[in-house]
């Protein structure tokens, strides 16, 4: 026989202990439950959301943009160089 959960009470005030213990432990376990679905709005906001897509999205294409810009000025200044020394053996 499986040993009941509420063996230990045995008067009428055990009962009215464990009622209470009850009642704290419903309470405590709605409020852990209404914690859990406050974390869980906030993070399903979709501003928050929206945010950090774009966060993922941009570095890529900051990261993109900045080695083109890079690129272009490296040629940019390679060619100008380049110029400057055809300048200069034109003159010689």
């Amino acid at each position: 026989m499986t040993k009941s959960r509420y063996a230990h009470i045995k008067r009428f005030s055990d009962f009215k202990q464990e009622k209470v213990r009850l009642y704290y432990e419903i309470k405590l376990t709605e409020n852990k439950l209404k914690l859990k679905q406050l974390e869980f709005k906030e993070a399903l906001n979709p501003i928050r959301f929206i945010s950090s897509i774009l966060q993922e999205i941009w570095r890529p294409l900051l990261e993109y943009f900045k080695s083109f810009l890079v690129g272009h000025f490296r040629k940019k200044t390679a060619s100008n160089e380049q110029n400057v020394e055809n300048k200069k053996s034109s003159d010689s």
